[in-house]
């Protein structure tokens, strides 16, 4: 029977599984060193592994950092659904409505997608935005569109990601001296270089001192390779909307202008695991709206279209309030 090595997908590992391969896998090497006889290869994938672990955990740990990335993501999420707001209003039947939202949309296109810059890029960005529609050639376009309290928010989040950066400013005094990324590949490095010893051992001696080894290797090997296919699969397939929770929208004030609401809307998802858990959707990244009768007093209906990794639709209705009338005599 041929023994050989199988290949594992060491770049498809996410980090926590790329940890927990090469502990067991370290812990193979170390069971059949004997068979290896390479003290010097295991003993430098050891310390290898040790070193990507600690590198991980002072990542995870990293309590600003996450509050960073997380504050990031909220602006981000701030910023596109103002331009798809903006973008809304293009539509609009009043031709002053129109031309206000234009106004607006013609400069944050000068932007481009912020969302996709570098942090400092993107907080620079920012605030030059928000001082432009703050100013007298935007802020009355701003305030017919109803947008003062969508900038107020990005300008809160821009404020707060800033003051997160000074925060791991201060944490970067105790960051290890290699990064996560070099560690997994020293990490990698080491493995491949006892994998390669044992195959040119085979091909010297044969395989029969070496078939336990294989074998366990490889049964290791194909669970992780096994785990990268299943992870990739789900990140590639979408999740149907349709069973969606929407959150019940509150009665909306009449204004002469169309009501655009944006709805809360979660779905409920079984991992593998059997656990079921709550994910929220986010606007203009996991869906889209579209509106109906959503000007005068009376039924709207909202159209919710499964974006990104969602597909489906959803349709729902909301109530705009007909203006009371003080009517004295």
């Amino acid at each position: 029977m041929e023994v050989k090595l199988n290949k594992p997908d060491l770049h498809g590992y996410i980090n926590a599984d790329h940890i927990e391969f090469h502990t067991l896998s370290y812990g193979i090497c170390d069971r059949n060193s004997a068979v290896i006889n390479a003290p010097e290869l295991i003993t430098d994938y050891s310390l290898k592994v040790t070193q990507e672990e600690t590198v991980y955990k002072w990542m995870r740990r990293s309590e600003y950092t996450a509050k960073k990335a997380e504050t990031d993501h909220s602006r981000d999420r701030a910023f596109r659904n103002i331009v798809e707001l903006v973008r809304i209003q293009l539509k609009h039947f009043s031709p002053a409505v129109r031309d206000n939202a234009l106004h607006v949309y013609n400069l944050l296109e000068n932007y481009g997608d912020l969302t996709h810059a570098d942090y400092d890029a993107e907080t620079a960005g920012i605030d030059s935005i928000v001082t432009r529609l703050h100013s007298d050639v935007y802020l009355p376009a701003v305030q017919n569109l109803e947008l003062v309290p969508w900038i107020s928010e990005l300008a809160s989040l821009n404020t707060l990601f800033k003051s997160y950066v000074d925060d791991t400013l201060q944490e970067q005094i105790h960051k290890p001296d290699i990064s996560f990324r070099s560690a997994r590949r020293e990490t990698d490095g080491a493995l491949r270089k006892i994998t390669r010893r044992v195959s040119a051992l085979i091909d010297l001696n044969g395989g029969a001192n070496y078939a336990g080894f294989a074998k366990e290797f490889n049964v290791l090997v194909n669970h992780y390779n096994t785990l990268v296919h299943e992870h990739y699969g789900r990140l590639h397939a979408k999740t149907d909307i349709t069973p969606a929770d929407i959150a019940p929208i509150a009665v909306q004030p009449w204004t002469g202008k169309p009501v655009c609401v944006i709805p809360e809307v979660s779905i409920r998802i079984t991992g593998k695991d059997g656990e079921t858990r709550v994910v929220e959707l986010v606007f203009s990244e996991d869906f889209s709206v579209a509106y109906k009768n959503n000007v005068e007093p009376g039924t709207a209906t909202l159209f919710i279209k499964g974006i990104g990794k969602y597909t489906g639709e959803l349709v729902t209705t909301f109530n705009i309030e007909a203006p009371v009338c003080d009517v004295q005599g």
